[in-house]
């Protein structure tokens, strides 16, 4: 049985005026929420690890948005607190006593997951295994995914795979794992893109006709890729953005974000990093099912763009896979910034 707790949280409601940069605040309402103990745990453990970067009060003190999300010194203050919790009891009383919560918009966006899959690759080209995983090289920036896929360098070549539309999708998820013949595994992991913008080819598919937008999800696109093979590459082409890899002998531990840190399964998220620093913990308001958990935003994404537009991290095995291809869910997302007394 799962154990949730009671926590009444002051809501308030901010408007980001984009006309110019500034922020109304307004209180909103007191409300109880339930949050899940084990969940809350975790958070605390992430946003412990959080502290300890030098990246955080960088993030926080050179964004954009400055101070809107809690000021330097403030969150300094509620880190040193967090070093030094040792009874997982008082989590509830501590988040009270040191956080409020700020809604930045009133329209409510899409959560989405991701995940790091497991892909079969060869040190050698074979008649199997003959589509390259590319090592970055600046010859290939403001190139096409076509372009590349046709003209790539073979000391460019990190290894080579045997499906596309599995390198497609390592590509969208930005990490996974490379596992060869005799089960031994490498990590392979993001190091940069061509520079052209993404775009995705499930709204592709849809505003073509070939997909139904309600019945749209990384298993049906998979799924409809693999059963039209002669039209395939185009669509995957339709998405200029590049990805490329370096690897890793150490596979054991998650993925790293873009803010640094390892990735924590079900408890982090990206989110777009124009709008927040990364590093700050959110709630996540679901509106379907009326639930809230906390995360702490330690990735971003091309496809991550808004106020309330999240993509969380589901981990690595076909349950994180299974999960992360069919989670759409309407979401509100809800800053956790530190109270200025």
């Amino acid at each position: 049985m799962k154990r949730v707790t009671k926590i009444k949280l002051h809501f308030y409601f901010l408007i980001i005026l984009f006309c110019n940069s500034e922020l109304s605040a307004q209180k909103l309402f007191d409300k109880d929420i339930s949050l899940n103990k084990d969940q809350l745990i975790n958070f605390i453990k992430v946003m412990g690890d959080v502290c300890k970067s030098n990246n955080f009060f960088f993030n926080i003190e050179n964004h954009k948005s400055y101070p809107s999300f809690g000021k330097k010194e403030h969150w300094q203050i509620v880190c040193e607190k967090i070093d030094k919790i040792d009874n997982k009891k008082n989590l509830i009383q501590f988040i009270n006593n040191n956080f409020e919560i700020k809604q930045p918009h009133k329209s409510a966006g899409l959560l989405t997951g991701y995940y790091e899959p497991t892909i079969n690759v060869s040190k050698e080209k074979t008649a199997i295994f003959r589509f390259p995983i590319l090592k970055k090289n600046n010859i290939y920036i403001g190139r096409s995914r076509e372009y590349i896929q046709n003209h790539f360098e073979l000391k460019d070549v990190l290894t080579w795979t045997d499906d596309i539309i599995d390198l497609f999708f390592l590509q969208i998820q930005g990490s996974g794992i490379g596992k060869f013949s005799d089960g031994t595994t490498i990590k392979i992991v993001y190091d940069g893109n061509n520079k052209l913008p993404y775009s995705s080819i499930g709204k592709f598919l849809i505003n073509k006709g070939y997909l139904k937008s309600k019945n749209t999800n990384l298993f049906s696109i998979k799924n409809w890729l693999r059963q039209n093979k002669k039209l395939s590459r185009n669509v995957m082409n339709s998405n200029k953005r590049y990805i490329f890899f370096k690897s890793l002998k150490s596979q054991n531990s998650q993925p790293r974000g873009a803010f640094g840190t390892q990735l924590s399964p079900n408890s982090s998220i990206a989110v777009d990093k124009k709008i927040y620093p990364l590093g700050i913990p959110f709630i996540i308001y679901s509106v379907s099912d009326e639930t809230y958990f906390p995360v702490v935003s330690l990735d971003t994404g091309s496809a991550i763009i808004g106020p309330n537009r999240a993509d969380i991290f589901t981990g690595r095995d076909n349950k994180a896979e299974e999960k992360a291809g069919n989670l759409k869910k309407k979401i509100y997302l809800l800053a956790l910034i530190p109270y200025s007394k």
